[in-house]
C-alpha cells in the first residue's frame, strides 16, 4: 500500500461497528505484516531502522512545528520563527477554525472515563484545560477567483518550485494534550484519499504535496507550542474507518473479547490483533511517528493497545489508545 502504510484514513464510513464484520485472512495477514514492520523499525536504532526502510537516513525531513508549510499568505509571516524559517515552503495547508467543543473530550467525546483513568484534562484550552485543538485543510475555503466566486476545492491549484499542484481537499482535525503526552487522532483523511475522491482519479505519488504523511503531520502538532515534546504516552484515535474497524472485530474475537466500555480490551504487542491494528490505517502513523524521530524522542515503542467504546449507549465505534514505552536495550 505504499504511502498508505503511515496513516491514510481511507475508507471512512459512519458509525458502523459490527463486531461480527470480520477482516478476511488476506487483510489480516496483510496488515499483521505492516504491523510486525513498524516494531521493528521502533526498536531499531537510527541507522538501522534507515537500512530496513531502504532509506538515506530514518530521520523525517520534517522535524519543526511546521507552522510554515501549513499556512499560506500573511499566515506565514505571522507565525514565522527561527526554528522552522528554513522550512517555509508552502504546501497550500490552511488552518481552519477549531472549535473548543472539539476538544471538549467529557461532553462531546464522552471519554470521560478513560481520561480520568489516565490523568487526562477532559477541556478545551479554551476553557481553562490542556486540550489544544487543530483543524488543518489542504484547500482554501476562502479562495475566490478573480469575480469574487468562492473557488471549488476541485478546482484550487497551487505553485511550490515552479511547479504547479492541485489541492487534495484533504481536512485533518487533532488534538493535543502537551501536559498529558497525548495526540489524538478525531476526524482525518489523507491528502492521498482526499484526492482520490476530489479528483475522481487516483493521485501518483509526484502530484501529491511533498508534506503528505499523517505522521508528518501529527508530528507538526505535537511539537507546536509544546515545551516538552519528549513527553508522548499515548496516541488516541476515533476510529471511522470501516477496514480498521473489521480488524479490531477480528482482533477483540480471537482474545474472547467483545468491544465495551473502559477500561475495554488490552492488547499487548506479542498478539496477532495488536499488530494488525498497529498496521492498520488507524495505527500506522503511529509507529512512523515515533520510527521517524528518534533523534528527538530517542527511541520509543508502541507496548499496548486498548480497544474500547465511549462512555455512551449509542455510539458502538472503537476508541484505540496507543500506550508509548522506552524501546528495549540493544
Amino acid at each position: 500500500m505504499g504511502w498508505t502504510t503511515r496513516g491514510d484514513a481511507a475508507y471512512i464510513a459512519p458509525r458502523d461497528f459490527l463486531p461480527d464484520k470480520l477482516a478476511d485472512d488476506q487483510t489480516w495477514k496483510r496488515f499483521i505484516c505492516k504491523g510486525e514492520a513498524l516494531v521493528e523499525v521502533m526498536k531499531a536504532s537510527e541507522d538501522e531502522a534507515a537500512k530496513v526502510m531502504n532509506l538515506p537516513h530514518a530521520q523525517s525531513e520534517w522535524s519543526g512545528d511546521l507552522k510554515g508549510e501549513y499556512l499560506t499568505g500573511s499566515l506565514v509571516e505571522l507565525h514565522k520563527t527561527d526554528s522552522d524559517a528554513a522550512e517555509l515552503k508552502t504546501w497550500a495547508y490552511t488552518e481552519a477554525y477549531a472549535s473548543y467543543l472539539n476538544c471538549d473530550l467529557k461532553g462531546y467525546w464522552a471519554v470521560e472515563s478513560a481520561c480520568n483513568a489516565l490523568g487526562l484534562d477532559t477541556r478545551a484550552k479554551a476553557m481553562g484545560g490542556a486540550n489544544i485543538c487543530y483543524n488543518f485543510n489542504h484547500w482554501d475555503a476562502n479562495k475566490k477567483d478573480e469575480n469574487g466566486n468562492i473557488v471549488p476545492k476541485a478546482r484550487q491549484t497551487y505553485q511550490v518550485n515552479n511547479k504547479e499542484y492541485r489541492a487534495t481537499g484533504a481536512e485533518m482535525q487533532i488534538a493535543i494534550n502537551p501536559a498529558g503526552g497525548v495526540v489524538f487522532m478525531q476526524y482525518v483523511t489523507s491528502p492521498a484519499t482526499a484526492a482520490q475522491n476530489v479528483w475522481n482519479k487516483k493521485p501518483s505519488i509526484d502530484e501529491l504535496p511533498a508534506l503528505r504523511h499523517l505522521s508528518d503531520i501529527m508530528w507538526g502538532a505535537w511539537n507546536r507550542d509544546n515545551e516538552d515534546i519528549s513527553k508522548i504516552k499515548y496516541f488516541w484515535a476515533s476510529v471511522g474507518n470501516t477496514r480498521t474497524k473489521t480488524l479490531i472485530a477480528r482482533a477483540l474475537k480471537e482474545a474472547g473479547k467483545v468491544l465495551e466500555k473502559w477500561p475495554g480490551t488490552t492488547l499487548d504487542m506479542e498478539e496477532d490483533g495488536t499488530l494488525a491494528i498497529l498496521g492498520s490505517e488507524n495505527g500506522a502513523c503511529w509507529g512512523w511517528f515515533l520510527a521517524q524521530h528518534k533523534k528527538e524522542l530517542g527511541s520509543k515503542v508502541i507496548e499496548t493497545v486498548v480497544i474500547f467504546k465511549n462512555d455512551r449507549d449509542k455510539d458502538p465505534d472503537p476508541d484505540l489508545i496507543f500506550y508509548v514505552g522506552d524501546a528495549p536495550a540493544q
